[in-house]
């Protein structure tokens, strides 16, 4: 699953991401790819992930810091 932040207001972007993340799990994906660009929501996605109760981990891309990769918790 995809979840693109890029170009959204920040408080915009926070509501889409934790929505994404919670539809994401209740569907049982396992990974995440967030794009967010590389300004604001960069700095913030790392703390919204470690703040979700469903993130088990959030990795930021290393050829492409304006993207992460999230695993999530195992569902059920």
């Amino acid at each position: 699953m995809k979840i693109d932040l890029h170009g959204l207001h920040i408080h915009n972007a926070w509501k889409h991401f934790n929505q994404a993340i919670t539809e994401a799990y209740l569907s049982n994906n396992k990974k995440v790819h967030v794009i967010t660009g590389q300004g604001a929501i960069m700095r913030e996605v790392e703390v919204w992930a470690r703040n979700h109760s469903y993130v088990k981990e959030c990795v930021q891309n290393p050829r492409n810091p304006g993207s992460f990769s999230i695993k999530l918790q195992k569902s059920g």
